[in-house]
């Protein structure tokens, strides 16, 4: 068995990346200042429990149950049940990431990339937290501006536009509707959707 999340905090640490604020800094963000920062959460420390030292939360197994699941819509589903199984997509936990994070780390300073970025809120709408985000938008847009050959760099394309009255703007749909009996108001402006009712 491979641990995936642990080669790659590895290989970030052979190749020198830097930490998590060191790289947030370095794309233009903020550092953040506390674990709960990182996460959106409330708190970063264990619930008191008499019978386990504080020292040791850590490695208490039980740190990781489900107390609470929830449905797409946000309703609960009680965990055990056969709903918890195929139902639940938002899970909270004994005890917050952010709590994990600290006693892992210790300090903020020291989270390494690959975990913070992970441990990161995710922006609306996606997968992505702030870090990961910058990331791949300003790889992406580097390999776009740097490529010659990229089709908004076409110099031709405003003489295509002027001779032909073609855009590269053209939707899929406005494609469809060009070559069929279809008018525009018989399909979706974004024919990758389906037709609400």
């Amino acid at each position: 068995m491979v641990d995936l999340g642990a080669i790659d905090i590895q290989r970030g640490r052979d190749h020198g990346i830097p930490r998590y604020n060191d790289l947030r800094r370095a794309y233009g963000l903020p550092g953040k200042d506390t674990f709960t920062a990182i996460t959106g959460e409330s708190t970063d420390r264990f619930p008191s429990d008499p019978e386990i030292d504080p020292a040791d939360a850590i490695d208490d197994p039980d740190i990781l149950d489900f107390v609470e699941l929830r449905d797409a819509d946000g309703n609960v589903i009680p965990p055990g049940s056969e709903a918890a199984d195929g139902e639940a997509v938002t899970g909270i936990r004994r005890t917050t990431l952010a709590a994990r994070l600290r006693a892992v780390y210790g300090s903020v300073e020291n989270v390494d990339a690959f975990t913070g970025m992970l441990s990161e809120r995710h922006l609306p709408g996606s997968e992505f937290g702030e870090l990961q985000h910058r990331i791949w938008r300003t790889e992406f847009e580097r390999l776009r501006d740097g490529d010659r050959y990229f089709y908004l760099n076409d110099p031709v394309l405003d003489q295509i536009r002027s001779a032909y009255g073609i855009d590269y703007r053209r939707t899929l749909a406005r494609v469809i509707v060009d070559n069929t009996e279809l008018e525009p108001a018989d399909i979706e402006a974004n024919v990758f959707l389906a037709p609400s009712d």
